[in-house]
């Protein structure tokens, strides 16, 4: 029995084969309640266990809708498990956070985000996760009064600094490396 077009039915079973290739999982090694990462075999190894890794993050950003969790936030916990996969431990890791303009509603306690958007902040649980990282979370002065949040009831893990400019140069002076989320 002949097959018609037999190089063609090999090639669709090849691609199919290919597609749990690219179908990877994705994984949160260390920080749990966001930023998943896929495995990279392939990667050539830049992260140096050697070093004390200090970043100062600038967010800045927020969610297109009050229920999404903040992606600035989402790439802080993306940057724990990324390390984590390169081979570096979370311990290697000296974090400071820094909130300001879009991204200042991220702050707010469960109770403050509910009566301001109707539902319970989704950022609460990924903040306290990376908090007890050893994150430092600071909001802009600036921001929250502009944003009318002074007197608003903040995430325990929150502490308040001048303004974000300040705090984002103070932390580069001290040798961390700056991140735009």
């Amino acid at each position: 029995m002949k097959i018609k077009n037999l190089p063609a039915i090999v090639f669709s079973v090849f691609l199919l084969s290919q597609t749990s290739l690219v179908a990877q999982t994705k994984s949160n090694p260390v920080i749990k309640a966001g930023g998943s990462v896929f495995a990279v075999p392939e990667a050539v190894p830049v992260a140096d266990p050697k070093i004390a890794y200090k970043i100062v993050g600038d967010l800045m950003v927020g969610p297109e809708k009050p229920e999404e969790l903040n992606p600035g936030l989402d790439r802080v916990a993306r940057l724990f498990n990324a390390y984590s996969d390169a081979g570096i431990s979370a311990d290697k890791i000296k974090m400071v956070v820094v909130v300001h303009f879009k991204g200042t509603p991220l702050i707010l306690d469960d109770e403050a985000y509910k009566k301001q958007f109707g539902v319970s902040n989704p950022n609460t649980a990924l903040i306290n996760e990376l908090a007890e990282k050893g994150v430092d979370f600071y909001i802009c002065g600036q921001s929250l009064r502009m944003r009318g949040f002074t007197d608003t009831p903040k995430n325990k893990h929150i502490k308040v600094t001048e303004a974000a400019l300040i705090a984002t140069t103070t932390y580069q002076l001290k040798g961390y490396a700056l991140l735009n989320l």
